[in-house]
């Protein structure tokens, strides 16, 4: 038994200075935090958070806790233009709401279903559609 713990040992402890002919090369990577990962992408990296514009409105999407499927209501449309790519529009400029329209979102793929919650009107909180979980949006 000692013998099979000293060879252990010696294998795990010894083996990583010893020139192997079948040794594969060691590549240096700089591996992104996800914070420049989502940069990368280019999702929604460029925005204050994530936004659906709807019925005239704009909502904050909350990622943070997805919402049970019992919540979500009838479906009542569908995100019809990605704009993540798009220069954000500042909020002192006065036309922030009329700069997008209605179907845009700069998270959300394009026919992501935009349901009404349950129990809510659909003035101040829908609910979204995001890979394969349901997520809350609020009125701004």
């Amino acid at each position: 038994m000692k013998a099979y713990i000293l060879l252990i040992i010696t294998l795990l402890a010894g083996s990583s200075g010893i020139p192997s002919a079948y040794a594969e090369p060691v590549i240096e990577a700089d591996v992104p935090t996800p914070a420049e990962a989502q940069e990368q992408t280019g999702s929604s990296s460029s925005w204050e958070y994530p936004i659906v514009h709807f019925r005239d409105n704009t909502y904050r999407i909350i990622m943070q806790q997805p919402v049970s499927s019992a919540k979500v209501g009838p479906r009542l449309g569908r995100v019809q233009r990605n704009i993540s790519s798009f220069d954000e529009v500042e909020e002192g400029n006065t036309l922030i709401d009329t700069s997008y329209q209605n179907g845009d979102s700069n998270v959300l793929k394009v026919e992501a279903p935009i349901y009404k919650m349950r129990k809510h009107s659909s003035r101040e909180c829908i609910v979204v559609s995001h890979m394969n979980k349901y997520y809350k949006a609020y009125k701004k």
